[in-house]
């Protein structure tokens, strides 16, 4: 469900997702991608996630990245924050304020 929400905003915000398949190394996904933003679903088993931010660290330039996840999930969103996701959200702010999010993460909004 949220997948499909967040491609339909994303490309009603007239942004172009790409959604890695479970075979997919992420790092070599992301230098060919150049991606303007990364969305993190920490329902993905741990190492699936981690591996996504590390690459995401590890691109040339910095790359924002916006995880969520259940908000009862209170030490996935604490890991999340740790390895370096910009921010971190329950799976219901995610599905109310995508598009800000997003734009606050490109640094289109300045306000929390």
């Amino acid at each position: 469900m949220f997948r499909s929400k967040v491609e339909a905003t994303l490309r009603h915000m007239r942004l172009a997702p790409l959604i890695l398949r479970p075979s997919d190394d992420p790092a070599a996904v992301l230098a060919a991608g150049h991606p303007l933003l990364i969305i993190v679903d920490l329902s993905l088993a741990a190492e699936r996630w981690r591996a996504i931010v590390d690459a995401a660290q590890g691109a040339p330039s910095p790359v924002p990245i916006l995880a969520f996840g259940p908000h009862v999930d209170h030490d996935t969103h604490a890991a999340a924050r740790a390895a370096g996701c910009d921010l971190v959200v329950a799976n219901s702010r995610l599905a109310r304020e995508l598009p800000e999010l997003v734009e606050r993460l490109l640094g289109r909004v300045t306000s929390d």
